[in-house]
């Protein structure tokens, strides 16, 4: 038994090939769909992910562990990496952040009441 997701067969139950096919082709489609300003991105992937499921709902629970552990790896592995936003660059802002936040709070707060009642 095969059937067709998206342009790419996979048998019942799909080989790994197969399966990083898939994942490679949704990488793609996607891809290709972000620079097309007349495709809603959360609708499209949204649409990906319902074949995949009705896929993968036939499939046994032994099975259809495999195919997500699988799919979900390769679409991990081939995943842009954002250097502009890695995400160790926010750890640490956020205390600094608070720190300067209260300073500033303390100088408008002395200027503004604690020094005119001193006077």
């Amino acid at each position: 038994m095969s059937n067709v997701i998206d342009g790419v067969n996979l048998d019942v139950p799909p080989l790994e090939s197969q399966i990083i096919e898939l994942a490679d082709h949704h990488r793609k489609l996607l891809d290709e769909a972000i620079f097309h300003q007349e495709i809603h991105l959360g609708d499209y992937c949204l649409a990906q992910r319902k074949r995949v499921y009705d896929f993968a709902s036939h499939l046994s629970p032994a099975e259809k562990d495999r195919f997500y552990q699988i799919y979900d790896g390769e679409l991990r592995s081939i995943a842009d990496d954002d250097d502009l936003h890695p995400a160790d660059a926010e750890s640490g802002v956020g205390m600094f952040a608070i720190f300067i936040s209260l300073v500033i709070i303390a100088f408008i707060l002395y200027f503004a009441f604690v020094r005119s009642l001193m006077s």
